[in-house]
């Protein structure tokens, strides 16, 4: 496999995942007080801390998910020279 098509199955893996925490959080009771008061701050309980080490994760796969992106973009720009 190419490294284009390495980082492409990367991507695809990251983004997977990134969906699968994603479906977590919407489903979490912190998300529904959120979209309850969208303006105002939820103040944090001790049961969020799940939450925020989650939405942590999802941030840390989309920096992965951006960087991999960008290494195809450059693979793409060399071969067109």
């Amino acid at each position: 496999m190419t490294e284009f098509g390495e980082l492409g199955g990367k991507i695809k893996t990251l983004k997977t995942a990134r969906g699968i925490l994603n479906e977590e959080y919407s489903q979490s009771e912190f998300h529904k007080k959120k979209e309850a008061n969208p303006h105002s701050t939820v103040p944090p309980s001790p049961e969020d801390e799940n939450i925020y080490k989650l939405l942590t994760a999802i941030q840390q796969l989309d920096h992965y998910v951006k960087k991999f992106q960008d290494e195809q973009f450059t693979l793409l720009k060399k071969q067109e020279k």
